[in-house]
């Protein structure tokens, strides 16, 4: 069997697989000629040359900065959509990540440190760019926007991507972020956790989530009074239908928000002591209408701190 040469095309970052007989070879997704000499380079793992750490640098800060709207892209009707186009934006850049990375261990967890840290720089003086970062209450929404990024799309691509970088990754980029901004928490997101959150109701409502962070089963009392409730009293109602619909569409993105972007367990811990507290307590007292107050409004609270 032929021997066979893998590595990244220096021109678009794309994987390749060539045939070590050849001398010269074109690049089957841009097109390029080039002499396999090109694709040894790539693999002999010495160290990324100068091009390839220039590339990496601007293309890594297009993949975390080139999307400010994509915290609204967070619902079900545009998720899918959203992570499909990232994805495909930046598959090149994490393609070429993996073939520059050095296969010593040491020596990749040291330019992996390199790396991120170089992204970190990007990000903090894109934020401090920003209008909003001189205004010291409005900064938060400047953290924020940039962890939907990170957590839910620039993360999750890569892992989707099967990449032996893409923990190491996550993880160095993750510890790296702590360590400057450690009240600034997310978490390193995963796209079939994410997506199995639509499609399979895992996220079915932010009561569940809750309860569940907090070590009850899914059967507890609450959870089950609060599913009788949505099926009874709440589904009998004139708006209950479109009720029910809309918080299964948005209850998904805003538990999103709560496990990745955010201090989780200060979130849930809010959410218990502000509203799902009063909306059990209602239920117990037979008030179906107060606890449906409540909840609307602690829907409508996480969306306009999440989604708007």
């Amino acid at each position: 069997m032929a021997e066979i040469i893998k590595g990244a095309c220096p021109h678009c970052g794309k994987l390749l697989e060539v045939p070590a007989e050849l001398e010269e070879f074109s690049c089957m997704y841009c097109g390029e000629r080039m002499p396999i000499a090109a694709l040894y380079a790539k693999t002999a793992h010495e160290g990324c040359s100068a091009e390839d750490r220039q590339y990496l640098r601007e293309k890594l800060a297009a993949a975390a900065l080139n999307y400010p709207d994509y915290y609204q892209k967070l619902e079900k009707k545009e998720f899918f959509t959203a992570f499909e186009t990232y994805e495909t934006e930046n598959t090149a850049v994490f393609e070429r990540l993996e073939a520059c990375a050095p296969e010593d261990a040491r020596a990749r967890e040291l330019w992996l440190r390199e790396i991120c840290g170089e992204l970190l720089d990007d990000i903090a003086a894109h934020m401090q760019r920003d209008k909003r970062w001189d205004k010291g209450y409005r900064r938060g929404e400047v953290f924020f926007e940039h962890k939907v990024v990170l957590a839910i799309f620039l993360t999750p691509a890569m892992k989707k991507l099967s990449l032996s970088i893409a923990e190491p990754f996550a993880q160095t980029l993750h510890a790296l972020w702590l360590e400057r901004y450690p009240k600034e928490q997310w978490t390193p997101g995963d796209y079939d956790t994410l997506a199995g959150g639509f499609k399979k109701f895992k996220f079915c409502f932010v009561t569940t989530a809750t309860c569940l962070h907090e070590g009850k089963p899914d059967d507890c009392a609450e959870l089950t009074a609060f599913r009788a409730f949505r099926d009874g009293w709440l589904r009998a109602q004139p708006q209950g239908e479109r009720l029910i619909r809309e918080y299964y569409d948005l209850a998904p993105a805003i538990v999103s928000c709560v496990e990745y972007c955010d201090d989780s367990a200060a979130c849930y811990a809010e959410i218990r002591e502000r509203w799902l507290a009063p909306c059990y307590r209602a239920l117990q007292e037979d008030r179906p209408e107060d606890c449906l107050t409540q909840y609307s409004d602690m829907i409508s609270c996480l969306r306009s701190r999440y989604l708007s």
